[in-house]
């Protein structure tokens, strides 16, 4: 079992601020300075869509790309683990990729969405808030209808102004998000300092009294803020990161077991078991696709 050095103290106390200089802006300038027109992807179907009465969306496991959802009419609620929240007229739901999720319609009346697609950027996405909530979104309507449009469209200077379409939109969004988390949930400095830690003792198995520590936070507080904020307790969240890193690295010309060994996993029945329940499918099976 590979040792856990013990975390370095954190630079600030406060979860919700960062470091002079750097922290929420500076990282949202980061990814925003990567978004480019070929991430835009082309919407599974035309235009805003209705979700019948009592029916739902569900990604359990995550989704390999950014999923937008304007709802315009009729409200529904989301669930991400423990956390439910009600969605009116007007709401934009912004979900990074490998948050779980689920949409359901109230069962009394249907559900109008208007969703939009964005290919993910692995080196970036991470400093991002798991789920954005920003209410009360009209003035971004237009962008929300327009982009698909103007992807499928043939005219001259197509890709400048997709890209400068993604940058007005999600800006926007960063903006409003950055104007104060929500309450009850790790602020973005934590949650930085929090992925950080993990992925740099990704085959280790950290506690979440390590990762407490990390967020400047008590062990029991810091354990219902996590939960609020990524769906799950620490332990679970780990094992799903540990595997979605595993399953990068499952290639023909490496064994499963050593893929194993690398995330340290000595017992290559516990890995695939494991692997199945976050990935769906059987390492095997995740290789030969």
């Amino acid at each position: 079992m590979t040792k856990i050095p013990k975390p370095p103290s954190p630079v600030v106390t406060d979860p919700d601020h960062g470091p002079p200089g750097c922290g929420e802006e500076a990282d949202a300038a980061r990814w925003l300075g990567r978004l480019t027109a070929r991430r835009m992807l082309a919407p599974e179907r035309p235009g805003p869509y209705t979700l019948g009465a009592g029916r739902s969306i569900d990604v359990p496991a995550g989704s390999a790309e950014h999923l937008l959802y304007l709802v315009v009419s009729g409200g529904c609620a989301v669930d991400t683990g423990p956390r439910r929240l009600t969605l009116d007229p007007g709401t934009l739901l912004w979900v990074r990729p490998g948050t779980l999720f689920s949409l359901t319609a109230p069962s009394g009346r249907p559900t109008v969405l208007h969703p939009l697609r964005l290919a993910g950027d692995p080196e970036t996405d991470r400093d991002l808030a798991p789920v954005v909530l920003v209410r009360d979104a009209w003035e971004l309507r237009w962008l929300v209808e327009a982009l698909p449009a103007e992807l499928a469209s043939a005219l001259p200077h197509r890709k400048e102004r997709l890209r400068g379409m993604l940058l007005v939109l999600f800006s926007s969004l960063l903006r409003r998000a950055e104007m104060g988390d929500e309450p009850g949930v790790l602020g973005a400095s934590a949650r930085r300092a929090v992925e950080r830690f993990v992925d740099e003792h990704i085959s280790g198995r950290p506690r979440a009294a390590d990762l407490a520590r990390v967020a400047g936070l008590s062990p029991d507080y810091f354990t219902r803020m996590f939960r609020r904020t990524y769906g799950m307790p620490p332990r679970e969240w780990i094992i799903h990161r540990r595997i979605q890193h595993a399953a990068t690295h499952l290639d023909r010309t490496t064994s499963i077991g050593q893929v194993a060994a690398r995330y340290g996993y000595a017992d290559g029945f516990l890995f695939s078991r494991q692997f199945k329940a976050v990935m769906g499918v059987s390492p095997q099976l995740y290789r030969s696709r």
